[in-house]
Formats: C-alpha cells, sequence, structure tokens
C-alpha cells in the first residue's frame, strides 16, 4: 500500500495550503518555517514581491554567462568583458 501525502500538499484550490506548484532545492534549503510561510501563508503573486537576495541575483548573473558561453560560443573572459 502506498502512503499518501497529506492534504497541506494540495493547492489552495483543491482545499490544501501550497501556494506553489513545484519543490526545488532552494525551497527545500530553507527553514521550515521561513518555508512555510512563504509557500503556505503568501501566494505566488505575493513571493514575486519579495526582494532578491543575494544567492537569487548571483544565480541569475552565473546562469545568465553560462548561456552566453554556451550559445555565443565565448570564453570566460569573454562573457566577464561584456563580449556578445
Amino acid at each position: 500500500m502506498l502512503k499518501q501525502i497529506g492534504k497541506e500538499w494540495k493547492k489552495k484550490e483543491e482545499g490544501g495550503t501550497f501556494t506553489a506548484d513545484h519543490l526545488s532545492p532552494s525551497q527545500l534549503n530553507m527553514n521550515i518555517d521561513q518555508w512555510h510561510y512563504n509557500y503556505n501563508v503568501l501566494t505566488a503573486a505575493e513571493r514575486k514581491k519579495l526582494p532578491a537576495n543575494l544567492k537569487m541575483k548571483f544565480g541569475g548573473f552565473i546562469g545568465t554567462g553560462l548561456q552566453d558561453m554556451i550559445v555565443h560560443n565565448l570564453s570566460v573572459e569573454e562573457v566577464i568583458k561584456g563580449k556578445k
């Protein structure tokens, strides 16, 4: 017999409390109280209004740089200098 996940994992529209449609590594690394507030209290629209933290900003920078390296066949030095 399979264990069923609790109703708190259902979306709010389905009678649960969860306001996201996925779980990510960043969610799993949060303190439980912060995770509960972000994903059971706030809506997706309210979460989008939260200010970005340093990890989010640098993750975006690294992702953009790697994408530029792959798509435009650039070296690390070329990405740092802004060549595109």
